[in-house]
């Protein structure tokens, strides 16, 4: 049975070769919550390099993005890691996935990340788990979602809409500071866990 992150993959694959007209890739919208479930690690950080390569089985050009790590929010520490996205150019051949976010060195950011059934990290929801820090001034760094080039679609039927009613949008942690935004991240983690201790 194909994995629901690898049926998503192809079909981002479909939509990014399939056509001229298709500007997006269709993706299920994430809460919060979700997104802390889904994730292994929840970090803050800053891209140190990046580079291009074929995966083990020569299918698919991945962009890898090294990680200066100044807070894990969840997960074990570490000081760095390696963050993979789809797509990227090797030698003379490009491959495009649209709705992969992109790095730019030197760029800080918050990142939720999950493992690829072939072993990368990348980040959840096709780009709805990275969000970009900005120093604003007055109050401090602010954290704003940065995923673009996806056209979100809801998902229904999969939780009692009693629990629908309790996730919390991506949108109402934008533009919250860094401080206030891992403080309301570590809040909800810690009550996530407490839930299934019990």
């Amino acid at each position: 049975m194909m994995r629901k992150g690898t049926l998503l993959f192809s079909l981002a694959l479909i939509l990014s070769f399939g056509g001229s007209l298709l500007q997006a890739t269709l993706v299920p919208r994430m809460s919060v919550e979700q997104m802390i479930d889904d994730s292994e690690l929840i970090v803050h950080g800053t891209v140190l390099r990046s580079w291009s390569g074929w995966d083990r089985a020569r299918q698919f050009i991945w962009t890898h993005y090294e990680l200066q790590v100044s807070d894990m929010i969840k997960g074990l520490p570490s000081a760095r890691l390696v963050v993979s996205e789809p797509g990227g150019i090797v030698g003379e051949t490009a491959m495009q996935i649209a709705g992969a976010p992109r790095y730019e060195v030197g760029e800080e950011v918050v990142l939720f990340l999950n493992r690829t059934p072939i072993g990368y990290l990348r980040s959840c929801g096709w780009g709805q788990g990275k969000f970009g820090v900005s120093s604003l001034g007055g109050a401090g760094p602010v954290v704003r979602a940065a995923a673009a080039g996806v056209s979100f679609v809801e998902a229904q039927g999969e939780q009692p809409a009693e629990l629908e009613k309790a996730r919390t949008p991506i949108t109402s942690f934008s533009g919250l500071t860094l401080a206030e935004f891992k403080t309301r991240l570590r809040t909800l983690i810690r009550a996530r866990a407490a839930g299934e201790g019990r």
